[in-house]
């Protein structure tokens, strides 16, 4: 595993190894493994070891003894990430997204797929890039304003997929390597978004049900804030940030009010190739919305 620090994917941050972590002092909440505060987050995974993030910028870890270095380096850029952001007063959704190029001579349109595990977001992004979008995030979206505007905030994480997505879209094995031992997953190599952000222009909101083919529909603006608010990474420790979590229910409002939300309902079993000739059958309709 590389030195924790070298390749984060949040600039302005230090990681350093500790002999010895000690809970919060004063936690503002806690739960089964975790404690936050404000500016605090510590959080002990059993087997791999304890962290500790302060400020949006400074991180101590321990390591517990036979650790998998690469179950530290999991934790770092996901749990303790989705901290650090918190700190800074950045959004962070569970979630893929994606530059799509629908109409010739635009810049194009920044789509953020939402979904529970197995709803087909990643497939979808993936699949996307494949066919000349510009890849974005995986798993892993933070939003930030500009100008008002919520844009995407690419982050240079590393890319999980299942192996059956992979020999779907046609993924040589030279471009994917196995990711953390027992998750059944692999690692992909893809080509990522430079510098700067995106505007957000559309979500979709992948699930899951009993029908023959997507169907796509817009939800009321409750039921779209309702879906994005249970889409914010590690929603749990903003109990203990409570200017943050007042501060991200106003930005959760902007970001419904600014941009499309759709529903797409897919098929237990449909193809990735099929889902995602659907959405961008669905994108292609809204010429009267520039897309």
């Amino acid at each position: 595993m590389k030195e924790p620090g070298k390749d984060y994917p949040l600039p302005g941050v230090e990681i350093s190894v500790a002999d010895h972590l000690a809970p919060l002092v004063t936690p503002a909440a806690g739960g089964d493994g975790w404690e936050s505060g404000p500016n605090e987050f510590l959080f002990n995974a059993p087997g791999t070891g304890t962290f500790y993030a302060r400020d949006g910028k400074s991180v101590l870890y321990r390591a517990d003894s036979g650790a998998d270095p690469e179950w530290i380096r999991l934790i770092l850029h996901s749990q303790v990430l989705a901290a650090l952001l918190h700190q800074r007063g950045i959004i962070n959704f569970h979630a893929g997204s994606f530059v799509h190029h629908g109409r010739r001579g635009h810049s194009g349109h920044g789509v953020m797929a939402l979904g529970a595990t197995g709803a087909g977001k990643s497939s979808l992004v993936i699949a996307s890039a494949q066919s000349g979008a510009t890849f974005l995030t995986d798993d892993f979206t933070p939003v930030v304003f500009r100008d008002g505007y919520p844009c995407i905030w690419p982050l240079r994480r590393k890319v999980k997929i299942r192996p059956d997505t992979a020999f779907q879209l046609g993924i040589a094995p030279g471009d994917i390597h196995d990711a953390e031992a027992g998750t059944g997953k692999k690692y992909l190599n893809i080509e990522q978004a430079g510098e700067g952000s995106y505007p957000l222009d559309m979500i979709l909101r992948l699930e899951v049900g009993e029908v023959d083919a997507p169907v796509f529909s817009e939800p009321a603006p409750s039921e779209a804030f309702a879906l994005l608010r249970g889409e914010i990474c590690s929603w749990e420790i903003l109990a203990g940030m409570p200017d943050t979590e007042a501060d991200y229910l106003q930005q959760l409002v902007k970001i419904i009010e600014r941009v499309h939300f759709v529903r797409v309902v897919r098929p237990t079993t449909i193809r990735i190739t099929e889902l995602q000739e659907a959405v961008l059958k669905f994108l292609a309709g809204l010429t009267g919305q520039d897309f």
